[in-house]
């Protein structure tokens, strides 16, 4: 059963939510494959696992993190038809309801003139964006517009709503040394992601202290903010992932906030 959240659209969609769920290279991408079980059998969403390079030497770290979650994503896959550790290059990663991309697919799935455009399928495909773990790197990458991976593409070419196209929901769950969080670079990038909505560019005072855990611009753009606890570097300090359960709640909440009762890409 999904969150208990009043406004998840169990009798309106039309079909399964699209999720294009993102792990890049923090320590925290080891709880990936639980957020991406959970989104497939909590939210009852198709998934597509988007890896950057960062984030494919932390995942390959899960299986060791909780065997349990692992066992279950790979049974997962296999049912799906997408092999859960290695990509061929032959279009794995489009299969349907959960899949693997990796950060070179844009580059190995493009044979000629009139191929498909990965990142460009990703972003048509997907109803959300979410990343999470966002990494201080993801984030720098994101906020100055570099394409050199398949999730940075797929991040340019995002439907902000700034054409004709509606925006979509991106939603970021940031998490980094307590030092890279509260270096003044990082309240800057995301006031620059903040802006690519049309939101002001600024933070509000208390963002991510006390119980002020999300911020959501509407309901296309939610950063919800690390949690205070022991690091991977073993310092205590605000910068850890936020729960599975919380960010599990954000999206159930987009979700339904976005649902529409018509054909296209709504569901």
């Amino acid at each position: 059963m999904p969150p208990d959240d009043s406004s998840w659209p169990l009798n309106r969609r039309r079909r399964r939510p699209r999720i294009l769920f993102a792990v890049t290279g923090s320590v925290a991408a080891v709880k990936g494959p639980e957020i991406a079980v959970r989104l497939v059998r909590e939210l009852d969403s198709d998934v597509r696992i988007l890896l950057t390079r960062g984030g494919e030497n932390f995942w390959s770290k899960a299986r060791d993190y909780n065997l349990q979650y692992w066992d279950t994503l790979q049974g997962l896959l296999r049912s799906s038809g997408s092999e859960g550790e290695n990509n061929d290059g032959n279009g794995k990663c489009s299969e349907p309801r959960i899949s693997v991309c990796y950060a070179d697919d844009e580059w190995k799935e493009w044979k000629k003139l009139g191929d498909p455009v990965l990142h460009i399928d990703l972003r048509d495909w997907a109803d959300l964006l979410l990343v999470a773990p966002l990494s201080a790197h993801t984030l720098a990458k994101m906020a100055h517009g570099f394409c050199d991976d398949t999730l940075s593409c797929v991040v340019r070419a995002w439907d902000f709503g700034h054409g004709p196209r509606p925006g979509k929901p991106l939603l970021l769950a940031p998490a980094m040394n307590t030092a890279m969080w509260d270096h003044p670079l990082t309240q800057a990038q995301l006031s620059a992601i903040r802006g690519f909505f049309g939101a002001t560019p600024s933070q509000p005072e208390n963002f991510g202290k006390g119980m002020d855990k999300r911020e959501c611009s509407g309901d296309t753009l939610c950063i919800v903010a690390p949690q205070v606890k022991t690091l991977a570097c073993g310092e205590v300090g605000n910068g850890a992932l936020a729960s599975p359960d919380e960010i599990l709640r954000v999206v159930s909440t987009v979700l339904g906030n976005n649902a529409r009762d018509s054909t296209g890409s709504s569901y």
